[in-house]
């Protein structure tokens, strides 16, 4: 079926990631549906699965309850695992997207809000205490062309603390560490978190292929 962005009811997609998020909540981010609402309105992309079942297969094996688990894969990537987890198996996604969408900016394509369209309007609802937070490593681009950014707006973004949970908090819910899922190298603002917890809980780092 044919849809455009203009028809698409942005508050009802946004309400569907942030609802039974119950304590992580404070970590959803409202940013990418928000700056929606201002993007010039197109015809969204049909949806394909970009993710291979080796990845979900690999996402699942690692997931322990006394591990808070990050994902940090590109974009399509973390929103079709977030779909398929969160339809098929239980584990309530905490979509940790803080990407202004502008039909100008650096990061930020058609296809991805297709796709975010499109898991949005096909999540179910779930009551779980299984969760998995997911941030977008293409969130920002380590080496870029002045070529590139020209006529462009700089819309790349990097993690701070805040948007990630401490120590107190993870220890609260009785995690005695976390896993990072990613792959190749972690980018430094990740990296800054990672060796900030490093000396007060357990922090793995695991890449997939």
């Amino acid at each position: 079926m044919i849809m455009n962005l203009k028809d698409i009811n942005l508050r009802d997609n946004y309400k569907k990631w942030k609802k039974n998020l119950g304590e992580y909540r404070c970590f959803f981010r409202s940013t990418p549906f928000v700056s929606l609402k201002t993007y010039s309105d197109f015809v969204l992309d049909e949806y394909s699965i970009k993710v291979s079942d080796n990845l979900v297969n690999q996402v699942l094996k690692e997931y322990e309850d006394e591990y808070f688990i990050i994902v940090d894969l590109n974009l399509n990537e973390i929103l079709d695992l977030a779909l398929i987890l969160n339809n098929h198996y239980d584990i309530k996604p905490i979509l940790n997207i803080n990407l202004l969408f502008n039909d100008f900016g650096l990061v930020g394509t058609k296809e991805h809000i297709s796709r975010l369209i499109y898991c949005s309007e096909n999540l179910k609802e779930i009551q779980t205490k299984k969760y998995i937070m997911f941030i977008p490593f293409d969130r920002y681009r380590e080496e870029m062309d002045d070529s590139e950014k020209k006529n462009k707006l700089n819309n790349q973004y990097a993690i701070g603390f805040d948007d990630l949970p401490y120590e107190e908090f993870l220890k609260e819910l009785g995690y005695k560490g976390i896993k990072i899922i990613t792959r190749g190298n972690v980018k430094e603002d990740l990296m800054d978190y990672i060796n900030f917890l490093n000396s007060k809980l357990e922090v793995k780092i695991v890449k997939v292929k």
